[in-house]
């Protein structure tokens, strides 16, 4: 049995569809883990509870279930007994475990608890890749798809609920794993994702090397965003310019003089307005129940429907009243020509941002984001003057751990090189 401070611990999270299985079984066939799936958990306990196979299940009937649990046995529980499995199995101090499937950031806490050396890899996908993989289970209905690809990504902010997109957020390590035209096989698939994962692996087990250039931008983005007080969500951004030097940052927060929400409200501006919305509403608008009093997290207690993303469509964005960080990175440079510059942010630019971005004439976006606004997308890919990079590699949360040793490492290798040619 190996020491945990030695064991090597991934787990895997990202969007439906992203492709997190394949990979997992990529680590398991050429890096010898052993997987171990919280959903493989829930799916067995839905079934014993049912009793009827998961198979029957719609990915609706899971999510709901899953976040029930949560809810009523605390937000880790899928991470415990999952972990549980594996000690019970022998394997918790077995020198490689995965656990994939992870869809909450407390569940990422409980590992990283339970193993010193254990590191996140979330795995993204465009979403008409993601559709194509998928659309065959859910009988072409598009339409079903974005309804629990929204539940994962949990816009409502439900702590107890699927968080996709803040996992994707905390983790360590991304990788792309979009559809390649030249890849056509699922052999070929899993050799190119094992090509992509030596480099990481490498850098799990300590082989030691300098980041990546945009490593350190994207690095420094995020650095950026804690600056913001926001508690919703901290973005952050950087522009470069075309020789990569620093030319503004920003992140997001309200403009001066006015103080952050949760100073000024104790409570975001916007989930307050919301709330004012929400206690108006006395009928679900999908099957007409009489509501005597909806509460957060805003479901219809009859159709369980999401009544909060039928009345707010747009999540009352237009009630928000901090600067985004695209915005004040744009604002900070003053009268510095953009033209050409490069901007690294920790999301997908929103509509209003996408448009002063086209202004200023910013020619090259890297982002962190698993669900990219569909409308900006658009506008940039109208204007066709912006080259759009998902972001792939070691994210900041990881940086430090991989990338501070270096220095150190080839001090040590002289000291050893000048040691020896003075004894010899």
């Amino acid at each position: 049995m190996s020491d945990k401070k030695e064991q090597l611990v991934i787990g895997l999270t990202g969007p439906f569809g992203s492709g997190c299985s394949t990979l997992a079984r990529v680590l398991e066939r050429d890096y010898t883990f052993r997987i171990y799936s919280l959903s493989k958990i829930l799916k067995e306990e839905w079934s014993t509870k049912e009793g009827k196979p998961s198979e029957e299940a719609s990915r609706k009937e899971l999510q709901r279930f899953g976040n029930q649990m949560r809810l009523e046995h605390g937000f880790q529980v899928w991470a415990e007994k999952t972990f549980k499995q594996s000690e019970e199995d022998g394997m918790v101090n077995d020198h490689r475990l995965l656990y994939d499937s992870i869809r909450n950031t407390a569940e990422i806490d409980f590992f990283r608890r339970m193993f010193p050396n254990f590191f996140l890899i979330a795995v993204d996908a465009d979403e008409p890749d993601r559709w194509r993989r998928v659309e065959e289970a859910y009988g072409r209905s598009h339409k079903a798809f974005k309804e629990d690809d929204n539940r994962d990504r949990n816009e409502e902010g439900i702590p107890y609920g699927q968080q996709v997109a803040l996992c994707v957020d905390d983790a360590d390590v991304l990788i792309r794993n979009d559809n390649d035209p030249m890849v056509t096989t699922e052999v070929g698939w899993m050799e190119k994702l094992s090509d992509k994962m030596k480099d990481f692996i490498d850098l799990f087990e300590g082989k030691l090397r300098v980041p990546y250039p945009e490593e350190t931008y994207m690095s420094m983005a995020y650095t950026a965003s804690l600056m913001s007080q926001c508690f919703k969500r901290q973005v952050g951004a950087v522009i470069l310019d075309e020789l990569g030097r620093v030319v503004s940052t920003g992140f997001n927060e309200n403009p001066p003089p006015l103080s952050s929400c949760i100073r000024e409200f104790g409570d975001c501006f916007r989930e307050m307005y919301i709330e004012g919305v929400m206690k108006n509403i006395y009928f679900c608008p999908e099957c007409g129940q009489k509501l005597e009093r909806l509460v957060y997290p805003y479901d219809c207690p009859k159709c369980h429907e999401s009544i909060y993303r039928r009345i707010v469509g747009d999540r009352a964005l237009g009630r928000c009243s901090a600067l985004h960080a695209e915005e004040r990175a744009i604002i900070n440079a003053g009268a510095k020509n953009l033209k050409g510059c490069t901007l690294y942010v920790t999301t997908f630019p929103c509509f209003s941002c996408a448009h002063k971005i086209l202004d200023v004439e910013i020619r090259t976006i890297y982002y962190v984001e698993s669900y990219p606004d569909l409308d900006s997308l658009h506008v940039f890919q109208r204007a066709g003057t912006v080259r759009l990079e998902k972001f792939e590699g070691v994210k900041a949360r990881a940086y430090f751990r991989f990338f501070s040793h270096w220095r150190r490492d080839q001090e040590s290798r002289m000291a050893r090189r000048r040691v020896r040619s003075q004894t010899s």
